[in-house]
């Protein structure tokens, strides 16, 4: 394996918070569902929901992912408990570090994090333009299981 995951360090998880908030808020105004004015404020409330201890809030497991060879940071990966199952809510790779195999790795390595939780089941959602994390996870043998579809309506 070139990587590993870490449990977040309080410096690790205020640089993840951050960049996740921001994150979220721009796939939801990509996605049509928020407004711009309205996304960082709604990102950050949803983020708080899910992590109303932070970092030590019970049954939210979140990693860095490292490289093995010198312990740089590529990215962040963050799964829960969702109705009994594991739940992959954010997998980000830096983008200096995409197309190397990182979140494919990433996500082999939570497979037995998960696995050492009792998970026996993983779920994940993919915003629709995503179509790169969609190829990740349907060559790791997630399959769908439920689509969504929206049409904007032309004014004339």
């Amino acid at each position: 394996m070139k990587i590993s995951l870490q449990s977040l360090s309080a410096s690790d998880y205020e640089d993840w918070w951050q960049m996740g908030v921001r994150d979220y808020a721009s796939d939801k105004v990509a996605n049509g569902t928020w407004t711009v004015e309205e996304s960082l404020l709604r990102s950050e409330e949803s983020f708080r929901k899910l992590l109303p201890e932070g970092r030590a809030t019970q049954g939210q497991y979140l990693f860095s992912i490292r490289l093995t060879e010198n312990k740089q940071r590529v990215g962040f990966i963050w799964f829960g408990r969702y109705e009994g199952e594991a739940y992959v809510y954010d997998l980000y790779i830096a983008p200096e570090h995409r197309r190397c195999g990182y979140a494919r790795e990433a996500m082999t390595c939570l497979e037995q994090e998960a696995r050492e939780r009792g998970f026996s089941t993983i779920s994940l959602h993919v915003f629709g333009p995503n179509t790169a994390a969609r190829d990740l996870y349907e060559q790791l043998g997630y399959g769908i299981t439920d689509l969504s579809m929206r049409k904007k309506i032309p004014t004339s």
